[in-house]
């Protein structure tokens, strides 16, 4: 009976080598594809994060400045509120309370009540610096009674460089009328004073704002209007 042999047949190193390769370039674009979902996904949720923060203090900003400036304040004259960020950079202080960044009223006492306080959402120890830095300016038309804010919000903890930007305004109703009521003809006035906003004022490295020239380049000479001011005045006269 006559044997046949069947000669076995393996893998080269040749081939080998190519399926190595193979396997080690789809790799390689598999992780950069995952890697830039994963930043995407990252990207696109603190984006809706520091929008959402805006927002707060936007609206705690316009509730409080439309409650006081409807109020009955007949015979305060000399009185006067202000609405300012303290702590724009959410600097790292003695205290616990220094690394939050609020929106602080101020009376005539020169005392500040939290108009809006992100420490009632959540902790941040008096060693981390603030996640976000809160920038707020505001503009004022006496014309139209109208007020606008622009609030710049950028990332401090994460590696991802942008800025947000949030715009909004509000007309103040009965202005004109509140002030009758008074008897006092124009008592409720209305003024922005502080730091302009302007790239030298964001920029300036001893100021309170400190935005990089790269994060500045993110806002654009389209936000800057030196119109625009840090701090809003409510006077009753």
């Amino acid at each position: 009976m006559k044997k046949i042999y069947r000669r076995k047949k393996g893998f080269t190193l040749a081939e080998m080598v190519l399926v190595l390769a193979i396997v080690v370039m789809l790799g390689g674009i598999i992780a950069g594809v995952c890697a830039s979902i994963s930043n995407s996904f990252l990207s696109t949720y603190n984006i809706d994060d520091s929008t959402d923060y805006a927002m707060l203090y936007a609206k705690g900003f316009e509730n409080s400045f439309l409650t006081n400036s409807q109020m009955d304040v007949e015979g305060a004259s000399g009185k006067s509120l202000k609405w300012t960020i303290v702590n724009p950079g959410g600097e790292v202080g003695s205290v616990p309370t220094l690394t939050m960044i609020t929106l602080d009223e101020h009376g005539n006492d020169g005392a500040g009540t939290a108009v809006f306080d992100p420490a009632n959402l959540y902790s941040v120890s008096s060693t981390q610096k603030s996640k976000w830095s809160i920038s707020m300016f505001y503009k004022y038309d006496p014309a139209n009674c109208y007020v606008d804010y622009r609030i710049f919000v950028k990332d401090n903890l994460g590696n991802s460089k942008y800025v947000t930007r949030y715009d909004g305004g509000f007309w103040i109703p009965r202005l004109e009328d509140c002030s009758k009521y008074d008897n006092v003809e124009g008592l409720r006035t209305v003024e922005v004073v502080g730091t302009s906003l302007t790239k030298t004022n964001l920029t300036d490295p001893s100021g309170k704002y400190k935005f990089t020239d790269e994060e500045w380049a993110l806002i654009g000479d389209g936000a800057m209007d030196p119109d625009y001011k840090d701090t809003i005045v409510f006077y009753y006269g």
